[in-house]
């Protein structure tokens, strides 16, 4: 009995069933972010922050990609220092590249960590209040864009050779995101 377990065991722990993905590939990652790169806003998501990115294999263990993404939250009622009061909505975007390196394939897992740089854009819409008062005390511009340069590590496990689910922590649309994985 012992024995039969230990083959069926090892017969799951072999890669002889797996077939092997190509020497390169794409990885096409569609995701929805958990946590917004505005919650210290405290704000209501209109819009989750979705993203899509492309990887392309460039080495045994490392990647390169361009990525996208788009989110939409809106403030609830803020008291400003002059008694009034003031709601705006942010619609959020950004694109970029990244560099990742990869692990050596731990059975379905691959574990991955790199660094992107990006460019995002505010678009501020205000719905209540001033927008004068608003820039004034919180330094808040109606349109503004700007570079920032981020890290990043993630997860993607293979469902198939081609399709998978991955996790990724970081920072950029959302500071934790989910979602499916297809390798072409």
């Amino acid at each position: 009995m012992l024995l039969s377990i230990l083959v069926l065991f090892l017969s799951q722990m072999a890669n002889a069933q797996h077939r092997r993905a190509p020497k390169q590939y794409v990885d096409i990652n569609a995701a929805i972010g958990l946590l917004p790169t505005f919650i210290k806003d405290v704000g209501m998501v209109k819009s989750p922050p979705l993203s899509v990115a492309a990887d392309f294999r460039l080495a045994e263990y490392f990647s390169l990609g361009a990525f996208a993404g788009y989110s939409v939250t809106e403030t609830g009622q803020r008291t400003m220092v002059d008694g009034g009061t003031a709601k705006w909505r942010n619609s959020f975007s950004l694109f970029g590249l990244r560099l990742a390196a990869q692990s050596r394939p731990l059975g379905p897992w691959n574990i991955y960590g790199g660094m992107s740089m990006a460019y995002t854009h505010s678009n501020i819409e205000m719905m209540e209040g001033q927008l004068e008062k608003v820039k004034e005390e919180k330094g808040i511009k109606e349109n503004s864009g700007k570079m920032i340069f981020a890290g990043f590590i993630g997860g993607r496990h293979s469902l198939t050779p081609r399709l998978g689910m991955f996790g990724e922590l970081g920072f950029g649309i959302s500071l934790v995101t989910f979602g499916l994985s297809v390798r072409i």
